[in-house]
Formats: C-alpha cells, sequence, structure tokens
C-alpha cells in the first residue's frame, strides 16, 4: 500500500533509480498500487510492489485515486548528477502541481463497472436520460441521431466515486487518439439552434464523461455565446462549480456561417479537453476562443486536440474573475494542433492570438504547433501573457505567474511571443501583481518574423513593462526571405532578471532594441540592467554594440527553403549553424524537440 505524500514527495528521479513509495503512518487514506497509474510509461513505471523505476530521461504525470478522491503529481527523470536539472541558469517557472486524471472510468482498476446502460434512440428524450441517469450509469446515444435544444448536465446527489459516461453508440476512435470529422461522421449530434449552449453544467455538476460525440452550432446567422459550457464563469464559490468532468473523443464546432464567442468555455476544478477536433471557432468584430476559461480553480488539461479559432485557440482570463483569491491555475496544454486557415484572413473573421494567458498560474504549454497567424485586430504576435485588470477593476489575485512554453513548433506568423508586465483597459488601475516566471525554451520557429498575408516585417519576441523572470532559452527562430524588424523588443518601465540566451535569431533590420534607447547594449542596459545576454545569433548587427559572447554572422536567412516539416526546420537550422561555427549549445535542441513532438499529430484539415 502506498500514500499520496509519498508520491508527491517523489519529485525527481535519476535515470535508472528505484525508489520505494511507501505508506506513511500519517492515518492518511492507503493507495493500492493498482490504483496508481503512470501516465507516460516510457519515463517511469511503478511495479505491483511500490517501486518506482526511472526509465527514461523527461517529465510525466502520476495520477492515483484514494477513497472518493483523485490526485496527481509531476515526476521528472534525469541523468545522474544532471546539472540542467536541479541548477537553472534563470529562475525557472513553478510547474503545475497537478492535473486531471482522464482514465477512463470502467479502467481504474478500482473493479468499477457500468451500472445501467439508458439507450436513446433518435427522436428519444435526452434530457430526461440525463436526468435520470445515476453515478456509475452510462448513456449511450444512438448512431445518426440528432439532439437539437439547449441541454443540461445536472448535479446528481451522493459522493460516491462513480461517473455517468455520455457516449457514442459507436466511437469513432480508440482512446488516445484524436477525433477527427470523417471519423465522428455517423456519432450521434447535439445541436444548438440558438444562442445558448448546446450542452452546460448544472450548478455543482461532477463526474461526467462525454465521448465520441458530435455537438455544433446549426448553420444559421444567430451569434451564439457557447456551444459547451462548464461553469457560467460568474459562480461565486468553488462548491457552485462543475468539477471532474472530461470530453473526450469529441467533434465540436460551430457554424460555418454566424459568429460565437468560443467553443468551450471551462470554470471549475478538474476539467479536461481530450482528443477532440474543435472547429470553426470564429466572429467578425469580437473575440472567438476556441477553449477558454476565467473563473475556476484547475486543474485543467487540455491534450492532443485540434483547435481552430479566429480569436484564441486557447485563453484563460480576460473576465473579471469572482471567487476571491483563486486564479486559474494547474493548467497543462500539451500536444495541440492551433490553426487558423488562411482563408480566414483579409477581413473573413476577426483574428487575434493563437495561444494568450491574462490571469493564470502554474501553466505548462508543451509539445503544441502553432500553424498560420498574421496581422489583424492585433499586431501580429502567434503567443500573448499579459496580466490584465478588465472593466475598471483591478483585481488584487489577477496575475500571470510560472509559465513555462517549451519544445512547441511556431509556424508561419508575423510575430512570436509579446509578455506584458501588467495591464489595465478601460482607464482602470493596474494590477498589483505583474507577470513574472515566464519562459520560453527549446522551441523553433518556422517562417516567423515575415506576416504571411502583406509580407511586411515583424518582431519576435516583445518585453513590455516591469516583468520578473522573464526567460528566452534555447530557441530558433528561422526565416528563410527577408528580414524581421527586431528580434527583441522593449518598452514601458524596466524588467528584472531577464535571461536572453543561447537563441538563434534571423537577420533584422534592428536586432534588439529599446524604446527610446537604441539597439544592442544600450537598450539591454535600460530595460535589463540586471539581465543575462549571452550566446545568442544576432545576424547583421554590429558586434561592437552589443554585449560579449554573442554571434554577429553577416547573414541569418537559411540555405534552404523550409518545408511544413519541423524535423526539416531543425535540420536545416543544424546546417546553418555549423556552418557560420556557432556552439552546438545555442539555438533548439533538434533531438530533445524530436522526442517531445514525435506523437503530435498536425496534418491540416482538408
Amino acid at each position: 500500500m502506498l500514500s499520496s505524500a509519498a508520491l508527491r514527495s517523489l519529485g525527481q528521479l535519476a535515470l535508472g533509480e528505484r525508489v520505494v513509495v511507501a505508506a506513511d503512518s500519517s492515518g492518511a487514506p492507503a493507495i493500492r498500487e493498482a490504483d496508481v497509474a503512470v501516465r507516460d510509461t516510457a519515463v517511469a513505471e511503478i511495479d505491483g510492489e511500490g517501486v518506482m523505476y526511472g526509465l527514461s530521461v523527461g517529465q510525466t504525470w502520476i495520477v492515483w485515486a484514494a477513497a472518493q478522491t483523485s490526485d496527481s503529481a509531476l515526476l521528472t527523470v534525469s541523468l545522474p548528477g544532471d546539472p540542467a536539472m536541479s541548477q537553472q541558469p534563470y529562475t525557472a517557472p513553478v510547474l503545475p502541481r497537478k492535473t486531471v486524471d482522464v482514465r477512463y472510468p470502467v479502467g481504474r482498476a478500482r473493479g468499477a463497472v457500468i451500472n445501467k446502460s439508458l439507450k436513446v434512440a433518435s427522436g428519444g428524450d435526452l434530457q430526461a436520460a440525463l436526468n435520470n441517469a445515476q453515478p456509475g450509469d452510462e448513456v449511450v446515444l444512438a448512431s445518426g441521431a440528432t439532439f437539437t435544444g439547449n441541454f443540461i448536465l445536472p448535479a446528481k446527489q451522493g459522493t460516491g466515486s462513480e461517473w455517468i459516461i455520455v457516449r457514442a453508440e459507436v466511437v469513432g476512435v480508440g482512446a488516445g487518439t484524436r477525433m477527427t470529422p470523417a471519423l465522428a461522421a455517423n456519432a450521434a449530434r447535439i445541436v444548438t439552434p440558438n444562442q445558448d449552449p448546446a450542452l452546460r453544467s448544472a450548478t455543482g455538476a461532477r463526474r461526467w464523461r462525454l465521448v465520441g460525440l458530435q455537438i455544433e452550432h446549426a448553420q444559421t446567422a444567430i451569434y451564439n455565446y457557447g456551444i459547451v459550457v462548464f461553469g457560467r464563469g460568474d459562480e461565486k464559490s468553488l462548491a457552485l462549480q462543475p468539477s471532474d468532468i472530461v470530453l473526450d473523443r469529441m467533434y465540436i464546432h460551430r457554424s460555418t456561417v454566424a459568429g460565437n464567442s468560443r467553443c468551450i468555455a471551462l470554470n471549475g476544478r478538474s476539467l479536461a479537453v481530450i482528443d477532440s477536433w474543435i472547429s470553426e471557432c470564429h466572429a467578425k468584430g469580437n473575440d472567438a476562443q476556441g477553449i477558454c476559461g476565467w473563473n475556476g480553480g484547475g486543474p485543467f488539461l487540455i491534450e492532443n486536440n485540434f483547435i481552430e479559432a479566429s480569436g484564441q485557440g486557447v485563453m484563460f482570463g480576460g473576465a473579471d474573475p469572482v471567487i476571491t483569491d483563486v486564479s486559474p491555475s494547474d493548467i497543462t496544454i500539451r500536444r495541440n494542433h492551433l490553426y487558423k486557415p488562411m482563408s480566414w484572413a483579409k477581413g473573413r473573421w476577426t483574428v487575434k492570438a493563437t495561444f494568450e494567458l491574462k490571469h493564470g498560474r502554474r501553466v505548462l504549454f508543451e509539445n503544441n504547433v502553432l500553424e498560420n497567424h498574421w496581422v489583424d485586430a492585433q499586431v501580429g504576435f502567434a503567443i500573448l501573457l499579459q496580466t490584465l485588470a478588465d472593466n475598471n477593476t483591478s483585481w488584487a489575485w489577477t496575475t500571470v505567474q510560472d509559465v513555462m512554453i517549451r519544445n512547441n513548433v511556431i509556424k508561419n506568423s508575423t510575430g512570436g511571443a509579446n509578455i506584458l508586465g501588467r495591464v489595465a483597459y478601460n482607464g482602470g488601475t493596474l494590477p498589483s501583481n505583474p507577470t513574472s516566471r515566464v519562459a520560453l525554451v527549446n522551441n523553433l520557429w518556422i517562417e516567423v518574423g515575415r506576416d504571411p498575408i502583406n509580407g511586411s516585417d515583424g518582431r519576435l519576441l516583445q518585453l513590455l513593462g516591469d516583468l520578473s523572470d522573464a526567460t528566452m532559452v534555447n530557441n530558433t527562430f528561422t526565416l528563410s526571405q527577408g528580414r524581421a524588424q527586431h528580434v527583441v523588443t522593449f518598452d514601458g518601465r524596466v524588467s528584472s532578471r531577464t535571461v536572453i540566451a543561447n537563441n538563434v535569431f534571423p537577420s533584422s533590420t534592428y536586432g534588439i532594441w529599446g524604446s527610446g534607447k537604441g539597439t544592442g547594449t544600450a537598450a539591454l542596459n535600460y530595460y535589463a540592467p540586471d539581465g543575462i545576454t549571452i550566446g545568442n545569433v544576432i545576424p547583421g548587427q554590429p558586434g561592437n554594440a552589443y554585449p560579449a559572447n554573442n554571434f554577429f554572422p553577416n547573414t541569418g536567412v537559411l540555405g534552404i527553403v523550409l518545408t511544413d516539416s519541423f524535423a526539416a526546420g531543425c535540420a536545416a537550422s543544424v546546417a546553418w549553424r555549423q556552418v557560420v561555427n556557432v556552439p552546438p549549445t545555442v539555438g533548439v535542441n533538434c533531438a530533445a524537440l524530436d522526442v517531445s513532438l514525435r506523437n503530435v499529430q498536425s496534418i491540416p484539415p482538408q
């Protein structure tokens, strides 16, 4: 038998290390070995005797269940004595402390079985089935059936550990595989004909899992305010929020002609969207998110989805929080393809950043592919992080803190990442806690720095205001033609402990530039006086105007036109780096990126 305290305290193993995870004497409920799962068994595994093994270098979640609760912890496996895992040259963000246990309820090794299967035929009463279902039941929707209306997942009595499953009669793909429109074609459809959600959670609803269904906004001209809504966003206590809800292998999409606010709203606790296809989330004149949350405590898991949105593919924050000292927290976003069709350009829909945080703590954004972004309602940055006070309010706990962005590929975008200390819209008071501990590590930026629509030059990294511990390490930016405007832009207040190290930039007009201070060392001395800028490739800039120990080749244009493959882009960057005699520690680590993205689907829709 094991204990939650022992599992949480593991934290880190050396490669090949074996640790016995023993039960403690604190009186906490014991956990059976069979109730513990390691998400990535290539990194670590636990045997039937409670021994945890470190199998390969990397990180994985451990999830477990005890009594009527579930919990999780992040485990890092590193090389023995590896200083990179224990002593970073920067202040590393705190990673998420928890994740969502998305194991299928019947397969969680707790002897769970389906109590009763409620089948809803075409023309049947779906709401009655949802109302009548009890924990441990499943609701099965007939293939080809369409249920039109605004349906509610009700709260159920009791505190047991059983879930209610609502699934397609035939699920088009197996667990762990991303749904596609073609594979969902015969699945039952839940359709909203109006501005209200097709499916929403009731106050306090918990332990629902939806599997293999289509949920959509009808092909009408009516503007919709959210097709799937878990939590209204105005609940004043955690007890009123939904919890433990999973969208699994779903096809969620909007009308191709009408606008909408978002496809999915997540305002609650332990909410997940996995292995799903989310598309046609768009609006004209307003933001439209694929997935958005602003008033839930988390954890949140968004994994292995295709997400197509004119505004933010994924965003947290933006609306006023309601529950004091509760922030969207412990957010894991991984293995997704965030996509904007090029046909949406030139005013078709209003385009904003692909990934945006306005309020969030402990966020891990890794192994994603972000594709296509251009100047429209914003200035063209694919990633936007800003601590925001809106509507003339300044909630003291609103902040963006501890954000790790690593091992991603960003393709075909005017700009890279824009990070702001704090912002107040509509004349409000600035938030009291500026953005802090943000790291961009080992990302590959392919064709970033030039607008894909009008060809104008863009900015790669922009740091605005009083940030602290902003880090950019081992990123590679490629640009096969033209040049960027700036590789790093500073403006506003002075930042603290900024680290810009071992990055490869393309040719640019101004290099590192600070508003009113010029370029190079002058800009850095003013805007990042205690920062570190070392080991960067900054082509075409005068080396004597910059700190020592950076590299200044004559050209930053790669000698190869990059394909859509991140592997080709990585290989091209390595070849170019070797030509200009840059050490192998500079730029993206292609081997690590390859491992991280090996199983990530990034095929554009046909």
